[in-house]
């Protein structure tokens, strides 16, 4: 989805630091990659040794002290071996470029490697990975990282790792040791992630065989990039790689919509108004069932044409520390709504949170085009007629039982029926 209609409340906005450019080539590359292959077997590394000697015997070559020539070094702050960063590509000369790894300061984003394919000494393709504090989001940098990293492209990592992943996008949230300062009794330390971001958040195609490459490629890279932040921060604990993932959300994950179960949800329900071809496919998290736990803490479901899902987009948030992060989202010109939680509407994104068990908890519903249904006369909550507010109370009462929050009961505005 490139298209977005950000909230309101765009005072914190700043340019996206999860959608790279394509920068100019980092000024000192690592070795060509055939070379690189060619240094790891046994006859290449008699090549290259004779092809080193000749380089050296007539001055030609040089490196710092310590340095192998031609050797594969880590990457990203030495968390991923060459294999691992080198899966994140398809067959090109991979070279990396980091900024210092830093402790948290009052900057939302605290450092950021990136890792670069070249075939034919050009740019192909990159991959970004960086350390963000999450808590210091506000406004529409909350809700880019919220679309791109809870969307229902994203898998649950499970085996214990609050992250995500897709052949695009994932993300691990760091432990409460990779803090550097400790925490008075109920206060609240705020949520850090590394993240790795390659490409658009949602392209409009992908193959499913480049998809469950690219999902195990980034769901393994993540995590050992995860692991290697936490060796230069001294956290405690560490995090197993990665079960093989349930399948890809391309292709055959895309099922046509029960009008009358709203993303298999009893009780919810798709207005007459709404029904049609432009509202006739969803596609959910994966590994996540309807009638299920939250597995993760997030379930997204997303509703439109089958190779179009951007009608609305439907998301719980059952993890405290993440659903603190989406209530951001909205200021204060957003329209209020009522009921036993709090909530508020602006555009085409609802936000409502309610107090549960575990803690807070959120539901999201986003229209990426409302002013499709909108009246030109009147855009506020109460006078334009809206998919997202219309399935809100019935989705929030329907989730917020599954996710351990009890009754919860949303009052919106009187909204126009036809």
């Amino acid at each position: 989805m490139t298209g977005e209609d950000d909230p309101k409340e765009k005072s914190d906005m700043n340019d996206n630091p999860e959608d790279p450019g394509t920068p100019a080539p980092p000024s000192a590359p690592g070795a060509p990659g055939r070379l690189r292959r060619m240094a790891r077997s046994r006859g290449g590394i008699a090549v290259v040794g004779a092809l080193v000697g000749a380089l050296l015997g007539t001055g030609v070559m040089s490196w710092r002290a310590g340095d192998l020539p031609f050797a594969a070094r880590d990457m990203c702050w030495g968390s991923l071996s060459p294999d691992v960063a080198e899966a994140l590509f398809t067959d090109t000369d991979v070279r990396s470029d980091e900024l210092p790894l830093r402790r948290a300061t009052e900057d939302s984003m605290h450092t950021e490697c990136s890792m670069q394919g070249f075939g034919d000494d050009e740019l192909e393709s990159e991959v970004t990975a960086s350390v963000r504090t999450l808590g210091e989001l506000r406004g529409a940098q909350a809700w880019d990282w919220t679309r791109q990293y809870l969307s229902s492209r994203m898998t649950p990592l499970g085996d214990g790792i609050t992250g995500m992943a897709s052949s695009q996008r994932a993300w691990v949230a760091l432990p409460t040791s990779c803090h550097e300062r400790s925490y008075e009794p109920g206060e609240k330390p705020p949520l850090r992630v590394v993240t790795l971001a390659s490409g658009a958040s949602d392209p409009d195609s992908v193959n499913e065989v480049d998809a469950r490459r690219g999902l195990d490629a980034m769901s393994r890279a993540v995590v050992r990039l995860a692991n290697g932040v936490m060796d230069e921060y001294g956290c405690e604990g560490r995090y197993p790689d990665p079960p093989k993932l349930p399948g890809p959300p391309e292709g055959k994950s895309v099922k046509a919509l029960d009008n009358d179960r709203l993303c298999g949800l009893r009780g919810v329900e798709l207005p007459g108004w709404a029904r049609g071809e432009d509202v006739s496919a969803a596609r959910t998290t994966p590994g996540t069932e309807a009638d299920g736990p939250v597995t993760g803490g997030v379930r997204s479901c997303d509703v439109g044409r089958p190779f179009a899902l951007d009608r609305i987009r439907l998301t719980t948030v059952a993890d405290p520390k993440l659903a603190g992060v989406v209530s951001r989202v909205l200021g204060e010109r957003a329209d209020r709504l009522g009921g036993d939680g709090k909530g508020a509407h602006a555009g085409g994104l609802t936000i409502y949170t309610a107090d549960c068990q575990r803690g807070r908890a959120a539901f999201v519903a986003w229209e990426k085009n409302p002013a499709d249904d909108a009246d030109d006369a009147d855009d506020t909550a109460g006078g334009r007629r809206s998919l997202g507010l219309t399935v809100l109370p019935s989705y929030v009462k329907t989730e917020a039982k599954r996710a351990g929050c009890g009754e919860v009961n949303v009052k919106v505005p009187s909204l126009p029926t036809t």
